[in-house]
């Protein structure tokens, strides 16, 4: 086949991942006892997800290095992640901020410390 292959081929029809929790800065990494060859069953996107992802990488870093859309990518990284050939860590919440007032007196005992 010549030309770019159609996301709908890559995932098979489906548009969703089958876990809706997958956000960009989701971290994904490779379980430790993947096998990851073309007998494996995967298709040839998602045996490139594993190859990239031995270190922890990001959902959209994963897209990036592919070249493909998110919706594509997420969908692979679910069927991954539901076979526990991926592990998949959330983001990480968003910090309180943290109050003027204390970071004021924070500075004030640091200038005290000279």
């Amino acid at each position: 086949m010549n030309g770019p292959v159609r996301p709908y081929v890559i995932t098979g029809g489906r548009s969703r991942p089958s876990r809706n929790v997958l956000a960009l800065e989701s971290l994904v990494c490779a379980a430790p006892a993947v096998v990851t060859t073309a007998d494996s069953g995967l298709g040839r996107e998602h045996r490139r997800i594993l190859a990239l992802c031995r270190e922890l990488l990001s959902v959209a870093e994963i897209a990036a290095h592919l070249a493909l859309p998110l919706g594509v990518v997420k969908v692979l990284i679910g069927d991954l992640w539901d076979l526990g050939a991926v592990q998949v860590r959330p983001p990480v919440e968003r910090a309180e901020r943290l109050p003027a007032t204390l970071l004021e007196e924070v500075l004030l005992g640091l200038r005290q410390l000279r």
